[in-house]
């Protein structure tokens, strides 16, 4: 029977209980961090595998793909656990095929014939197949540890992208892009780092990088395109890189990259592999934050009773905007992106 067929998948109690509580670790900012988010998704799938009673690859698909889609529906803008849903159900499918190779090859069939079977074997996953928990132990195992060492991987790559003297722009605060700038700090380069929504943490991000030696002005975002001309790089963190060379990231983006692309400056984006998403579709993302942090109570004298706040929280920047793609397996092009989902997913895993 083919994984995309049949009734979804009822799940245990216990296992909607584990997925509650994951999504109201992140609601209420327990977990946070798109790092965490992913090795805290990889646990609560591994729990739902190795507690399966059943561990058939047909099984063990149908309850990843049902946690996915409970995921997803309770936090539609976290990517990054469907994400690593995905990652799973491909380690599934690898390791049925394995084992059905394995088989066939046993049984002493001809290469005419397994050739002519392969399309079959891939397509479905027989309700008799053997247990797969054990084996998945090692997919989980290699999937967390790269995901534990994606980001230093990525900013080990600091010193190929970063070069003595140039003039660096990066926007807002992120743990990944701060990082990267500091392992980078011995090329004695200077930053200018515009401030993003959360000016606080901006400007505590500015205080460490100077601490650490490197060379920080902070702007206003509304400077951007004025100091645009002098920059050498944009380097920038995502929140998800889409498969067609796109990325969402933090509201204010657009201006930058469109800025960058202006005076035609490369920007590089940081995105760790668990942030590749088959999603094309962004206009679901039109979330927004609390009006206050558009315009804060403060300043009251400002509003009127016409007056409606509006607070996106992420924003879009197409393809071309991008120049490359800075991830744990190197440097890519906005337009190999698409090869690298084929990589990591199956076709049929795109949707849950």
């Amino acid at each position: 029977m083919s994984l995309t067929e049949g009734p979804v998948k009822e799940l245990d109690d216990k296992f909607v209980d584990l997925i509650g509580k994951f999504v109201s670790d992140i609601k209420t900012g327990k977990l946070k961090g798109s790092n965490n988010v992913a090795l805290a998704m990889v646990t609560l799938l591994e729990t739902i595998i190795s507690d399966s009673q059943n561990a058939t690859a047909y099984e063990l698909c149908g309850a990843v793909r049902a946690a996915g889609r409970r995921v997803i529906s309770a936090l539609p803008h976290e990517l990054v656990a469907a994400n690593v849903a995905r990652r799973m159900l491909r380690a599934i499918r690898d390791e049925n095929r394995a084992h059905a190779n394995q088989s066939v090859e046993a049984s002493g069939e001809s290469l005419q014939r397994l050739v002519l079977a392969a399309g079959a074997r891939r397509a479905t996953l027989g309700s008799a197949q053997q247990d797969l928990r054990e084996p998945l132990r090692d997919q989980i195992a290699e999937l967390r540890g790269e995901l534990e060492s994606s980001i230093s991987s990525i900013c080990g790559q600091a010193k190929e992208h970063v070069n003595g003297d140039e003039l660096i722009l990066t926007y807002g605060a992120s743990a990944i892009a701060e990082r990267f700038l500091r392992a980078a700090a011995h090329r004695k380069y200077k930053l200018i780092l515009a401030e993003g929504a959360e000016q606080s943490e901006s400007h505590a991000m500015a205080n460490r990088l100077s601490a650490a030696g490197v060379s920080v002005t902070v702007i206003s975002s509304a400077s951007i395109y004025a100091v645009m001309s002098r920059v050498n790089k944009v380097v920038i963190s995502v929140k998800a890189a889409m498969g067609g060379g796109a990325v969402l990231a933090e509201a204010g983006l657009h201006a930058v990259t469109q800025a960058a692309r202006h005076y035609c400056v490369p920007v590089l984006a940081l995105a760790p592999l668990y942030k590749l998403s088959p999603v094309h579709d962004v206009s679901h993302f039109n979330a927004y934050a609390a009006p206050h942090t558009a315009l804060p109570y403060e300043r009251h004298e400002l509003a009127t009773d016409n007056m409606h706040v509006y607070a996106p929280m992420y924003d879009f920047a197409p393809p071309d905007h991008i120049t490359l793609f800075i991830t744990n397996l190197g440097g890519s092009s906005p337009s190999y992106m698409y090869r690298m989902l084929s990589e990591l997913y199956d076709l049929n895993d795109y949707v849950f």
